[in-house]
């Protein structure tokens, strides 16, 4: 945009335009509002990348979690991370509905398709990490349900403790671990409709 009007100024000097110097107030004030306009449209699309790289952020660190974890987890811990994961998904609904806006005045051949293919490449790589979690929740649910069993069964004989743990306590980390997968099931379905919502702003900006 800076560009654009030093060259209109040099040409309007380099051709002794008086008359257009002379309206030039009026020219700029009719101007005005659409640099204002687009200087908005700009950090709406920005505000979107850094919510998308925020939550970028937030997958790693579930991942890392989950990947890296030693031992099984407690039914605080899964409570924890399922509140994470159910924060990541309504994240990701509000930056899709931002999408869905956008997409309703962008216009095609706009100088705004770096900005949605960035958004779009982004989205796409939220959408992976979300099948990443769910990958290693899913084997942590499986683990996870054959250790109760054991450890139920164990701990149903004379009233002892297996591994140290309750039967409420076993119990507890069974219910905990199928919400996860729940909270899982639904981030899925988040970053999917994410990545749609990308992908159509992306082609109607090109």
């Amino acid at each position: 945009m800076k560009n654009r009007l030093f060259v209109s100024a040099a040409l309007i000097f380099l051709a002794g335009a008086v008359p257009a110097l002379a309206g030039s107030k009026e020219a700029s004030a009719q101007a005005a509002p659409a640099v204002s306009a687009e200087d908005a449209r700009t950090r709406e699309f920005k505000d979107i990348l850094f919510k998308l790289v925020r939550q970028d952020e937030y997958l790693d660190e579930a991942v890392e979690m989950l990947d890296t974890s030693t031992g099984r987890p407690g039914a605080q811990d899964l409570a924890a991370l399922g509140v994470s994961l159910r924060t990541i998904s309504n994240n990701l609904k509000h930056v899709a509905a931002l999408n869905k806006a956008e997409f309703a005045s962008v216009q095609p051949g706009s100088q705004y398709a770096r900005y949605t293919n960035a958004i779009l490449s982004y989205s796409r790589k939220v959408d992976r990490k979300a099948v990443q979690v769910s990958g290693l929740i899913s084997k942590l649910a499986a683990g996870s349900k054959k250790a109760v069993m054991r450890d139920a069964v164990s701990s149903k004989k004379g009233g002892r403790k297996a591994r140290g743990r309750s039967l409420d306590q076993i119990l507890a980390e069974q219910k905990a671990m199928q919400k996860l997968a729940s909270d899982a099931r639904g981030l899925r379905v988040a970053s999917r409709n994410l990545s749609a919502t990308s992908k159509w702003l992306y082609i109607a900006s090109k």
